[in-house]
């Protein structure tokens, strides 16, 4: 794929992210404790530094298929969210979103993540998905119902903003759940390389 991928959907537009959008995203979105609280993999205070490494993988990542991450650009209030892929085992990937706070409770990471899974399917050949949220952010369990995800148990899983291991719902969606349940161990691999890279 050598064209800059695009999804359309009837309210957005998912597309990858560019160094232009370091400052949008850091000061109007992501450098917000509640927000990093219910991600794994993103820390707090979140710097314009964080960003520009962030964005670096993310182009690398999709330049060699190994992981696709999507800005949510909204047609009237520019970029508003995030959404990515990165495949797990075989032809199972896991599915990450998020949204800014000003915008929660809109449908924004549903529309955007029905349009995604619909795209792996028919560009990437995936055929089983897998996702999970802290227990406290039951929000994004409700997103992930939407789209046809099943519960399939909870796993104590790292938070990178949390400084440690939380109680987590874990969903698959035609994939094995036991994938979905031995995430956290690449989680946690994860998040000792940021750490790592950020010293």
């Amino acid at each position: 794929m050598t064209e800059p991928i695009e999804i359309q959907t009837p309210r957005f537009r998912l597309r990858p992210p560019a160094m232009a959008d370091v400052a949008v995203v850091v000061v109007s979105l992501i450098d917000n404790p509640k927000l990093a609280w219910n991600l794994a993999r993103v820390p707090s205070p979140y710097s314009e530094a964080d960003a520009i490494s962030f964005f670096d993988k993310c182009a690398d990542s999709i330049k060699h298929g190994l992981e696709y991450t999507f800005l949510i650009e909204s047609w009237q209030d520019g970029v508003v969210g995030c959404v990515g892929l990165h495949p797990v085992i075989d032809d199972v990937w896991e599915i990450g979103y998020w949204c800014g706070e000003p915008y929660w409770g809109r449908g924004i990471t549903t529309e955007a993540s029905h349009a995604l899974l619909k795209w792996a399917r028919a560009e990437l050949g995936a055929e089983g998905f897998v996702s999970g949220h802290f227990t406290d952010n039951p929000a994004s369990g409700a997103v992930l119902r939407k789209l046809g995800f099943e519960p399939v148990g909870v796993v104590d899983f790292p938070g990178l903003a949390r400084g440690g291991l939380f109680p987590a719902q874990r969903y698959a969606l035609n994939a094995d759940p036991a994938i979905a349940m031995t995430m956290h161990q690449r989680q946690s691999a994860a998040i000792a390389d940021i750490r790592q890279a950020a010293e």
